[in-house]
């Protein structure tokens, strides 16, 4: 059981979409298309209908070369998009940012979930902040560099001592989801993706929901020689294989796509014939 504040997800009846609504100018691939509110409302609102469990709203990329903006800047992109979809849609809804101005100026807003990109503990503020809220927090796994003793080992102690130092705060397990930040911008190379796209389940026995986030990204591009528009395909095979392995949520642009993978992965998975 995944908890957010009011919501409660069950995350052993089915697999969970996670749907990503970017309103930036600059995300690599629907950077600009829902930078208005009325156009970011008007596709949350087809997301939750194609069947998103959880919206996140980005306001900050973080795509290689990103800008930087200040905490002001990100807090009057997102805050007023937030308001708006808030009343309209009955899911919890995330926020993608790092800063704890930000999270305290969305958390008070009504959001339900802080994705924080950054080392969980270079912002106690930050988890301070969820913990008074009783939201739920994404702990992604990122470092400087691709240098790894054992790559599911280092990735597995990083999430311990994240998920420790975040008790220490008072944010419970069930709160908490981990990411193992897929993208060279977050300490990963080539290899090391598929590599951690094939040991996904090592991660079960921390005790906390899963989350995986490959949709349309660079290493599907690179395998494949695909530009973004067409890496759905080569995305629904990642996502069918992170299901089989018990990944709880998959973080996707493209939302019944998912929805239709995901419900004949649950269908196998839980199949039983006699």
């Amino acid at each position: 059981m995944f908890h957010a504040r009011r919501f409660d997800l069950d995350t052993q009846a089915k697999t969970r979409v996670y749907g990503i609504l970017n309103i930036t100018d600059d995300s690599f691939y629907d950077g600009g298309r829902y930078f208005t509110p009325a156009a970011a409302i008007k596709r949350a609102q087809e997301m939750v209908a194609q069947g998103a469990d959880v919206l996140e709203l980005g306001g900050q990329s973080t795509r290689k070369g990103y800008q930087e903006l200040t905490p002001a800047e990100e807090i009057a992109r997102v805050v007023p998009v937030l308001e708006a979809i808030r009343p309209v849609v009955d899911v919890p809804i995330a926020v993608d940012t790092y800063k704890y101005e930000v999270a305290q100026a969305v958390l008070a807003a009504g959001a339900d979930i802080i994705n924080d990109v950054r080392p969980v503990q270079d912002e106690p503020r930050l988890l301070a902040a969820v913990a008074a809220a009783d939201a739920g927090l994404v702990i992604m796994h990122t470092q400087n560099g691709d240098q790894y003793t054992d790559l599911a080992q280092d990735i597995h102690d990083y999430f311990a001592a994240a998920i420790d130092f975040a008790g220490h705060y008072g944010i419970e397990r069930r709160q908490l989801m981990i990411d193992v930040g897929l993208g060279s911008v977050y300490g990963k190379n080539y290899e090391q993706e598929y590599t951690l796209l094939r040991e996904l389940d090592y991660f079960n026995d921390l005790g906390v929901a899963t989350l995986i986030a490959p949709s349309r990204k660079g290493f599907i591009g690179r395998l494949l020689d695909l530009p973004v528009e067409e890496r759905l395909v080569p995305t629904m095979a990642i996502f069918a294989n992170s299901a089989a392995l018990d990944v709880n949520f998959m973080r996707a642009h493209d939302i019944a796509e998912t929805k239709y993978t995901l419900g004949i992965m649950d269908k196998i998975k839980r199949s039983f014939s006699h």
